[in-house]
Order: structure tokens, then C-alpha cells, then sequence
């Protein structure tokens, strides 16, 4: 078993398909861990991240700015000394504004900052956002 703390950061865009629902992507985005990776490989940097997927409005009637519940797939890079290990993993969240998300592998908080759209009178589209998590692998998850 490996574990790492590690930050995540980058953009993530929404884009409503309907007045309750949509879809998300983060592109491009970064994961910082420091730590072990399989129990004896260190990590030695950062690494890209990604990810895709479906949201909806954590509570009909509360509007669809930045209350939402989705689910997807995260795609990530964590280098070692030996190999750049990549991971493709089950992703959800809950969030308003700030919330939590899990992984097979991550477990963390983090923050969203809008940066177009306002809430007011637009949805929010796209937003800066970082996370902090744990990271826990076991050898028997590495795809």
C-alpha cells in the first residue's frame, strides 16, 4: 500500500444541457503528492490531470449555480523514479461553491473560484479550482 498528500488544480468548465443538469470537463489540471506510490516508490513530482462527466442540482429548486452533485471518470499522472503511473479512476462529488470528492484511490475537499459566469445572471462555465486529498493505493488497484 502507498499513501501521498496531494493537491490538484486547474480549470474545470460546465456546461448546462439543461436547466438542472450537465456535463464537466477538467483540461488541464495538475496533481502535486508527496509520498509514497506502492509502498516504496517515491514520488518525484507532479503530474497531469484530467477528467469528464455528468452533474445535476444537489437540491430541485435551489438553482443550478454551483450546487451540484455529478459523477464522471478522472485521468491522472503520478511519477516515481521508475515510471510515470498512469490512473484512470471513478470520480463523484458534492459541492456549493466548496465540497468533497471521492476516487478508488483520493479522498479530499476542495475549492471552486468562478471566473465566467456570476451566478447573478449567468451560470457559472468555467472556474479555477483546487483540491486538497489523500491518496491511498493498495497493488491490486494499478490498471
Amino acid at each position: 500500500m502507498g499513501e501521498a498528500a496531494c493537491t490538484i488544480s486547474g480549470t474545470i468548465n460546465f456546461v448546462p444541457t439543461s436547466p438542472s443538469q450537465g456535463v464537466w470537463r477538467i483540461e488541464p489540471g495538475v496533481i502535486n503528492c508527496t509520498g509514497l506510490f506502492r509502498a516504496k516508490r517515491a514520488i518525484t513530482g507532479p503530474g497531469s490531470f484530467s477528467g469528464s462527466g455528468t452533474y445535476a442540482e444537489a437540491s430541485p429548486g435551489s438553482g443550478t449555480c454551483l450546487h451540484h452533485v455529478g459523477s464522471g471518470q478522472v485521468d491522472y499522472t503520478i511519477p516515481t523514479m521508475d515510471a510515470d503511473n498512469r490512473i484512470q479512476e471513478q470520480h463523484d462529488f458534492v459541492f456549493a461553491g466548496a465540497g468533497s470528492f471521492t476516487t478508488p484511490s483520493l479522498r479530499g475537499s476542495f475549492e471552486v473560484a468562478p471566473y465566467e459566469g456570476n451566478c447573478v445572471s449567468r451560470p457559472v462555465t468555467r472556474a479555477t479550482f483546487v483540491a486538497q486529498a489523500v491518496m491511498v493505493r493498495l497493488n491490486g488497484l494499478d490498471h
